[in-house]
């Protein structure tokens, strides 16, 4: 489960970032830019997020790999 976790983390952020960007495309279409700001700084936050985990996950794959 250690193992399993780092990568389903990393899913849940993309999962974050997708359905933040879905909202924030269909706020601002229905109410404009500025009433939809924050959902894409959410989904902004969370695509960093990602990156980051993912990022994280393969660097300790690849230590794990050299042991």
């Amino acid at each position: 489960m250690k193992q399993k976790l780092p990568f389903i983390l990393e899913i849940i952020w993309l999962i974050v970032m997708i359905v933040g960007l879905i909202a924030a495309v269909h706020k601002t279409i229905d109410y404009g830019f500025a009433e939809s700001i924050m959902l894409y700084v959410i989904a902004g936050i969370a695509g960093l997020m990602y990156v980051w985990r993912r990022y994280m996950r393969k660097l300790q794959e690849k230590n794990k790999a050299r042991k």
